[in-house]
C-alpha cells in the first residue's frame, strides 16, 4: 500500500509540476507576444512618421524652389523693365510686304464698314423678304432642310458671300454672318438711309494686326429728320490681310440700331 501510495504521490509531484510548466510556458508564450506586437506597432508607427515626414519634406522643397523661381523671375523682369535700353536685339523695320498688306487690311476694314453702313443695301432687302416668303409658304413650312437649298434662301445666302466674303478669312466671314449678323442695319422696313463717315483705322501699338476703328452713321428717317451715331470697335486680320474678327457698337439703349427698331414700329 505505502508503495503504491509513493508512486501515486511521485506521480501527483510529477503532474504537478508538468501543469506549473504549461502554465509558466503560457504565460511566456502571452508576454512574447505582446512584446511581438508591440514591436510591430512601433516599426509601424516609426514607418508611418517616416513616409509623412519625407511627404512633408517634399512638399517643402516645392515650396521653397517655387518661391525661388518666382524672386528669380521677378527680379530679372524688374530689371529688364527699368533697363530697356539693354535689350540687344531691335523692332524689325517695315518691310515693303508687310506695309502693302497693312494697307490692305485697312482696306478690308473700311470696304466692309462702308459696305454694312451705306445703306440699306436694297439688293439684299428684296432678297431677304423673297427668303422669308418662301420659309413661311406651303412648300417649306414643314421642311426646313429642303427651304435650305430653295432658289430664294441660296439666292440670299449668294448675295452675301459676293459682298463680304471676299475680305474675310473662311472662319472669319462665318463669323460675321452668323454672329455679327451681316446687313443688320439693312433689314428693316420703313424709309430711312444711312451713310458712314469719319473712318478711322489704326494698328493698336505693340498689337500687329489687330485694329482700333470708330466712326460716324448719319440716320435719317422717312420725315427727313436726321441724327449720328458715334461707333468704335476693333478688327484682327491675318498675315495675308484677311479679316479674322471685327466688332463694332455705338450704344445698347440709344444707339442707331434701337432707333431704328423704334422707327419701325411707328
Amino acid at each position: 500500500m505505502k508503495k503504491t501510495e509513493n508512486q501515486r504521490t511521485l506521480l501527483d509531484d510529477q503532474l504537478t509540476q508538468l501543469d506549473h510548466d504549461l502554465v509558466w510556458d503560457e504565460r511566456r508564450q502571452a508576454k512574447l507576444h505582446h512584446r511581438i506586437l508591440s514591436k510591430l506597432d512601433k516599426q509601424e508607427s516609426v514607418k508611418r512618421f517616416s513616409g509623412g515626414f519625407k511627404l512633408a519634406s517634399s512638399f517643402m522643397l516645392f515650396m521653397i524652389i517655387l518661391v525661388a523661381g518666382y524672386l528669380f523671375i521677378s527680379q530679372n523682369l524688374g530689371t529688364d523693365s527699368a533697363n530697356p535700353g539693354n535689350d540687344t536685339e531691335t523692332a524689325p523695320a517695315v518691310t515693303g510686304d508687310q506695309g502693302s498688306a497693312a494697307a490692305g487690311s485697312e482696306e478690308a476694314i473700311r470696304a466692309v464698314i462702308e459696305k454694312e453702313f451705306d445703306g440699306p443695301d436694297e439688293k439684299y432687302k428684296e432678297l431677304l423678304d423673297a427668303a422669308m416668303d418662301a420659309q413661311i409658304s406651303e412648300e417649306y413650312m414643314e421642311d426646313y432642310e429642303a427651304y435650305l437649298e430653295s432658289p430664294e434662301y441660296q439666292a440670299l445666302m449668294g448675295y452675301m458671300e459676293e459682298t463680304y466674303a471676299a475680305y474675310f478669312t473662311e472662319g472669319g466671314y462665318e463669323e460675321f454672318i452668323n454672329v455679327m449678323h451681316a446687313f443688320m442695319y439693312s433689314g428693316f422696313n420703313h424709309d430711312y438711309n444711312l451713310a458712314a463717315t469719319d473712318i478711322e483705322i489704326e494698328e493698336i501699338e505693340g498689337r500687329p494686326s489687330v485694329y482700333d476703328l470708330s466712326f460716324q452713321v448719319e440716320y435719317r428717317n422717312g420725315n427727313n429728320e436726321t441724327s449720328y451715331h458715334d461707333f468704335e470697335g476693333t478688327a484682327a486680320v491675318s498675315e495675308e490681310g484677311k479679316i479674322v474678327k471685327i466688332e463694332y457698337l455705338d450704344g445698347l439703349e440709344d444707339g442707331l440700331l434701337q432707333k431704328l427698331k423704334d422707327n419701325e414700329e411707328e
